[in-house]
């Protein structure tokens, strides 16, 4: 053996070595890195449990008039709820849809009309089927929704109050986002089964004696039924902070 042919077996035995000790570090929630996988995992799940609560505002619904806040709670891996109240003012696409689309003779988004602050109540069921939630994962879920818009408006003995109110049943999927250690993106789609009801709002036209102003006045049509059932379809993109001990 020659002084280089030496020289080159010193030189694999020395990379061999060394790449045998080459350690893979990968990102936990709580920013630290581990060369060991199941530590890793289980360090990930212990910072996972450690926010069980999320405080969520759902940004979707914006230009319905919607604003919503819900609170979801991790019962385990593989299974969470969430419940929440919102505030409803004038929906403008349903608004849109009613005038430009479907010519309605209701007159609830007429310009006479004014918004009354309405409310709504969520419930949703989620199940993950690999057991991630919390953390970047697939999930499926059911749920309920109740919303009510609420109008004023001038009638002919003084004001009228009026009402659309939706409720929900219906199934939905999803993915949860872990973006960081207290924060949680929640992207959803779902569909429903709608129920509305929704007063017929009439105007009638006179003129004001007075002055000889034209009047239209508001009063609710009870001889027709504006009770009827459709579907829904829901887009969700909630942003959370995750709640809890922090140990």
């Amino acid at each position: 053996m020659n002084f280089r042919t030496l020289i080159f077996a010193l030189a694999a035995v020395v990379a061999v070595d060394t790449t045998a000790q080459v350690t893979v570090k990968r990102y936990s929630v709580d920013g630290s890195t581990s060369s060991n996988s199941a530590n890793t995992t289980r360090n990930r799940n212990r910072m996972i449990s450690r926010y069980p609560t999320a405080v969520k505002f759902n940004v979707t619904p914006f230009f319905s008039g919607h604003y919503p806040i819900s609170v979801e709670q991790r019962l385990s891996p593989y299974f969470t709820v969430e419940a929440g109240l919102g505030l409803t003012l004038h929906n403008t696409i349903d608004a849109f849809v009613d005038e430009a689309i479907m010519w309605s003779s209701n007159s609830f988004y007429t310009a006479d009309s004014r918004v009354r602050p309405g409310s709504s109540q969520t419930l949703n069921l989620k199940v993950f089927p690999g057991g991630d939630s919390y953390d970047d994962g697939f999930y499926l879920g059911a749920f309920i929704q109740n919303r009510r818009y609420n109008k004023v408006f001038d009638g002919v003995n003084g004001q009228i109050a009026s009402f659309k109110q939706n409720f929900d049943q219906g199934i939905m999927m999803g993915y949860h986002i872990r973006s960081s250690d207290r924060f949680l993106v929640d992207l959803s789609f779902g569909v429903s089964n709608r129920f509305v009801n929704y007063p017929i709002v009439g105007t009638t036209y006179t003129i004001d004696p007075n002055t000889g102003q034209e009047l239209y006045l508001a009063y609710i049509d009870e001889t027709q039924d504006s009770r009827y059932q459709n579907i829904g379809i829901f887009m969700g993109l909630k942003v959370g902070y995750l709640m809890g001990s922090g140990r």
